[in-house]
């Protein structure tokens, strides 16, 4: 069984560098006439003829992330703490897909362009716990843009370039690598990532949110690198992204109407309730050794008006059991919002079944 706390490293952080490539006015654009639309996810894509031209197409379309985070709580009163990250243009009205984790608790948010212009940022919205996604906009004037391209057809040995901000060197990066791995899962704390695409491509501090990009454009999220196997043995040349495929209704969502509707109890995200491991359990004198603890619950929230109190373990959803591979958030996926569940909870030593309606946030 995968342990949540080992292996995974946010790709956030590093020194602020240089501006990334040129910002011109025009959008971005293959050589070649332009394919039917995708199928399925409605999002217009391209055929292009080799990786190169991939890349000459997409890089102007990466941007860097800045987020600026509240005052360290242990440090100096007004001191900041800033994530840099990387982003990916994808329309003409500024529209930019990134990672949740670079913007999460950000009390402001821009982005960089070529010229070493900063512009604001706002976050439309997110798609936390659930995926580690947000889509931010910016002002659109001279911005270059891109599209994402279907990834159900990525294939294992397919040439990839891992393409991050310009958070490291003086410029966007082009990292080139292969799938080394497709519809891999991964455990990040209270939820576990499904349908990632794994690659040995380079990926680097700052390059979160940035594009992994084939032949036939952009086909993942760069979210994750590994740094170590769950029993602890260091690894090298393991990253995951999260297939456009998996994103591509949130982002869709998040854009037409600031949220892709889930299933919402108030106990799922990652402040709400703590997954129990043997170990945690052990500490904490637990009666079970895997569940759902609750931690907190949102006020007004479905969960609050079921019942449902801190101290609460919530061991299964509609009789499934939760576990380290199987998660909450993860059964929560499945949920049409609105839906009536019923948690399976342990209270004070005894087991009690709660039916909660979900909403949708």
């Amino acid at each position: 069984m995968l342990l949540l706390a080992l292996g995974v490293a946010g790709l956030i952080g590093g020194l602020a560098g240089a501006g990334v490539v040129a910002i011109t006015s025009e959008r971005v654009a293959p050589r070649a006439e332009p394919t039917a639309a995708v199928q399925g996810g409605g999002v217009a894509g391209f055929e292009w003829t080799s990786i190169q031209d991939a890349i000459d197409r997409t890089l102007p379309a990466i941007v860097t992330v800045i987020a600026d985070l509240p005052s360290d709580a242990g440090g100096q009163e007004g001191l900041q703490t800033r994530n840099l990250g990387t982003g990916i243009v994808i329309d003409d009205v500024g529209h930019v897909v990134t990672n949740f984790h670079v913007v999460e608790g950000a009390t402001s948010v821009a982005v960089a362009l070529a010229t070493g212009e900063q512009r604001p940022a706002r976050v439309v919205g997110d798609d936390s716990p659930f995926t580690d996604l947000a889509v931010l906009q910016v002002p659109a004037l001279g911005l270059r843009s891109t599209t994402l391209a279907p990834s159900r057809e990525v294939r294992l040995g397919e040439p990839v370039v891992a393409l991050g901000g310009s958070a490291i060197a003086g410029g966007n990066t082009a990292q080139f690598g292969i799938v080394s791995g497709v519809r891999r899962s991964w455990p990040r704390p209270n939820v576990t990532l499904e349908d990632l695409i794994q690659t040995d491509a380079a990926v680097n501090h700052g390059d979160s949110g940035g594009a992994l990009l084939s032949s036939a454009g952009i086909v993942g999220l760069l979210t994750t690198v590994i740094r170590e196997t769950p029993n602890g043995l260091p690894i090298t040349g393991v990253s995951f992204a999260q297939s456009t495929d998996s994103i591509r209704p949130a982002v869709e969502g998040i854009i037409r109407v600031g949220r892709y509707p889930r299933a919402r109890l108030g106990i799922e995200r990652l402040d709400q309730h703590l997954e129990i491991t043997p170990g945690i359990a052990a500490r904490q004198q637990l009666p079970v050794t895997q569940g759902a603890l609750v931690t907190r619950v949102a006020p007004r929230s479905p969960a609050e008006a079921a019942g449902v109190r801190a101290g609460d373990i919530v061991l299964g959803l509609n009789n499934i059991e939760i576990d380290l591979d199987t998660p909450l958030v993860n059964l929560l996926k499945d949920v049409r919002p609105g839906a009536r569940v019923e948690l399976q909870v342990v209270r004070n030593g005894q087991p009690v079944v709660v039916p909660v309606t979900t909403a949708a946030e």
